[in-house]
């Protein structure tokens, strides 16, 4: 090679590295604008803000950037939109340790919340023993939450047919019952046979656990209650074929309310207005909703688990609280 040929292949490979550095200098200022702005603005805000940062690899690489070397006003904004871009996969290890070290922090003050989503699976597990009922079913990968982070997380899950499904949120046991949600939980959808089975499983080993849907878009209601390995009564208002069993005492008064005879499945007409799973939960084990205990008898804090088959599963890309 040429001298002259040698000097032109290194202005094109500088040419070239300018142009990256270019790019993401042009990402970077864009972000600035943005990153001021979602740096100041209050929680009504913050959502409409993150939604207008465009990803690509340089936006992310240019957050990534203030998050090492500044501007300090901007890096708490740059990690915020990171986890809404990329989830826990696009943070950098120290990144992970400033989360992880916040949640533990908050878990020393935490009140008991609700975790629940628009359309909310559940289940509650007779015990007093969280670390056991996490052992029983496998889980693995278990992680410290908070009650708010827990919640960000099944909302994402509930919502996002894409995200990676593979965490369970796993609850304290609160007055003798251990909840779990999120969408493996789903014991009346595609996989109903498959996680009633683990329901039957548990009850054996607990001695009584229930399951539970709750859409709040007027999506319907469901319960299906397991001792000993019998289901003692399953129901379920948008399927009402597949109800069993005698109605619960709370099912009985509504029907009395209504000046209804005998079960509710009976009623299609009516059943739309039947007590939501949020009240029957609470009335005979723990809603994780509305109606979640303020005080109680509280054993454990939350966590997030991986589900057995899944893995180490990462936290999906969203707006997150802690």
């Amino acid at each position: 090679m040429t001298l002259s040929h040698r000097r032109a292949s290194g202005r094109a490979k500088i040419s070239a590295r300018d142009q990256r550095r270019s790019l993401v200098d042009q990402a970077l200022s864009y972000e600035a604008m943005n990153l001021d702005h979602l740096a100041t603005v209050g929680a009504d805000g913050r959502c409409q803000a993150l939604w207008k940062i465009e990803d690509s690899p340089e936006t992310r690489q240019a957050l990534s950037s203030v998050r090492r070397r500044g501007p300090g006003r901007l890096r708490r904004a740059a990690l915020d939109a990171l986890v809404y871009l990329g989830g826990e996969a696009a943070l950098e290890p120290a990144d992970l340790q400033i989360v992880e070290r916040a949640v533990r922090i908050r878990r020393g003050t935490d009140p008991i919340g609700s975790v629940m989503s628009c359309w909310t699976d559940w289940w509650t597990v007779r015990s007093t023993d969280q670390d056991a009922v996490v052992a029983a079913l496998g889980l693995t990968d278990v992680r410290p939450a908070t009650y708010r982070l827990a919640a960000t997380v099944i909302d994402i899950l509930e919502h996002d047919d894409e995200a990676e499904q593979g965490l369970v949120y796993v609850g304290p046991s609160i007055n003798g019952w251990v909840p779990l949600v999120g969408p493996w939980c789903d014991a009346f959808g595609d996989r109903a046979g498959e996680v009633r089975a683990i329901v039957a499983y548990l009850s054996r080993q607990f001695g009584e656990v229930h399951a539970f849907y709750f859409g709040a878009q007027g999506d319907g209601s469901a319960w299906h209650v397991v001792r000993d390995g019998t289901t003692i009564r399953s129901f379920y208002s948008e399927d009402l074929e597949t109800s069993s069993g005698d109605p619960l005492p709370i099912e009985r008064e509504w029907m009395a309310a209504q000046g209804l005879d005998g079960k509710p499945e009976e009623h299609p007409d009516e059943v739309w207005g039947i007590t939501a799973a949020n009240e029957v939960a609470a009335a005979i084990s723990l809603d994780v909703g509305w109606h979640h205990p303020v005080t109680a008898d509280v054993r454990g804090l939350p966590v997030l688990a991986s589900v057995p088959g899944a893995g180490p599963a990462k936290l999906p890309a969203g707006v997150y609280e802690i």
